[in-house]
């Protein structure tokens, strides 16, 4: 990913990318300690790439009603939204947020015509078993229309480089649970030594993989794998 510092350099980027053919723009953290993506400076600036005609993606992490709000008003299409648990957002993140405060969050967003798609990251530490079945009721509940699912990736030089990346087998299964209530995504995060295995176990479940193995024969569009469908046509 390109790094900006200041809105302006994201307006100057944006304009240099949409003239080499780009249509989509995903913006991105660092976050700041409370998990929140620190995007209030940049909302002038993603008015102005979406009044150039991008489509406008962002991980938002949590967020309250009022920056949902922001996102709205700026133009923002596409909320990539993880979703976890209390447990994993207190250890695997050190934030001390319920599932609850993450539900309010899609809600908020979704009520500003924001497209939620929820993430959810397989194999995160401090994930309880039963989780996904909660995760599946709140998508279904919100009537999301799609839903990426990632795996976890054990770092070196971390503080949880010795856990064990999810099996192929977890993903598929967690996949085949997913697609009951909404169309099913295969993110970019999963381990690399493992990539080959996953994509071909789920290549028969999921309707979109992202930087697909190169074994796949698959078709392929520059994209981002949470693009709504009727966005699709822009990138082709």
């Amino acid at each position: 990913m390109l790094g900006v510092n200041r809105p302006e350099d994201l307006v100057k980027l944006g304009i240099s990318e949409w003239k080499r053919g780009a249509r989509g723009i995903l913006i991105s953290g660092g976050y700041n300690r409370e998990g929140k993506l620190p995007i209030q400076p940049f909302l002038w600036a993603i008015r102005e790439l979406k009044r150039i005609g991008f489509i406008i993606s962002v991980h938002t992490g949590p967020l309250d009603k009022k920056e949902a709000q922001d996102l709205g008003k700026a133009g923002v299409d596409i909320a990539d939204f993880e979703l976890m648990d209390e447990n994993s957002a207190r250890i695997a993140k050190g934030l001390n947020l319920s599932l609850e405060d993450y539900l309010r969050g899609m809600e908020d967003l979704s009520g500003e015509g924001i497209e939620v798609v929820p993430h959810i990251i397989l194999g995160l530490p401090g994930s309880r078993e039963g989780s996904l079945a909660g995760y599946i009721d709140i998508i279904r509940e919100l009537k999301i229309r799609r839903t990426v699912i990632l795996g976890f990736i054990p770092t070196p030089g971390t503080e949880f480089s010795d856990e064990t990346a999810p099996s192929p087998e977890t993903l598929r299964r967690a996949a085949e649970e997913l697609r009951k209530v909404s169309r099913v995504s295969l993110g970019c995060m999963r381990a690399p030594w493992l990539k080959r295995e996953y994509d071909r176990m789920l290549s028969g479940v999921v309707d979109r993989i992202a930087n697909p193995h190169n074994s796949l024969n698959l078709e392929r569009v520059e994209a981002c794998c949470s693009i709504p469908e009727e966005l699709i046509d822009r990138f082709i």
